[in-house]
């Protein structure tokens, strides 16, 4: 049920979770930058720095959200994988491997304690190796934020009944 004094809340809401400056710390930034022209107005897309409680207030009362973000969960660099998000913590393995220090693990923890979750949390993250100042996101990056954006548009657009479904109207 959507709140009157937040239109748009029944809309899926993608966040991209990052830092311009900081190399391949831009990976969710440039996933959402990517997708906005692929979905258009019918999904919410922001940008973010990740912090604790801007995340818990751009997800409060919303039915589906898509986090994305650079993470350092020991995979090779451009290698991603997708976490739906349930009452549990996040897996020990994500624990910390937000490059902004606070971000997604402990928003999701916060999130969990206070009641303050989404109905349908799924984490993007993409694995990420240079952070230097300045720095432009590595080739292998930005491979990962390609093959992203394709998978989330994916998971994103409407799902048709079929044709010959009588509770099509």
């Amino acid at each position: 049920m959507s709140d009157p004094r937040r239109p748009g809340l029944e809309f899926p809401l993608v966040i991209g979770v990052g830092n311009d400056v900081r190399g391949d710390d831009a990976a969710g930034l440039w996933v959402t930058r990517e997708l906005r022209p692929l979905v258009g107005d019918r999904i919410r897309v922001v940008e973010s720095p990740g912090g604790v409680s801007e995340l818990l207030e751009l997800w409060a009362g919303r039915e589906r959200v898509y986090v994305i973000d650079a993470v350092r969960a020991g995979g090779s660099p451009g290698s991603w994988l997708r976490i739906q998000v349930g009452e549990e913590p996040l897996p020990s393995t994500l624990s910390g491997t937000s490059t902004h220090g606070l971000s997604i693990d402990s928003a999701v923890s916060l999130g969990q304690i206070l009641g303050r979750m989404p109905k349908h949390l799924v984490l993007y993250g993409i694995e990420a190796s240079r952070f230097e100042p300045g720095a432009d996101p590595s080739p292998e990056v930005r491979h990962g934020i390609e093959e992203v954006t394709l998978a989330l548009a994916a998971e994103l657009e409407p799902k048709e009944t079929p044709r010959n479904d009588p509770r099509r109207t």
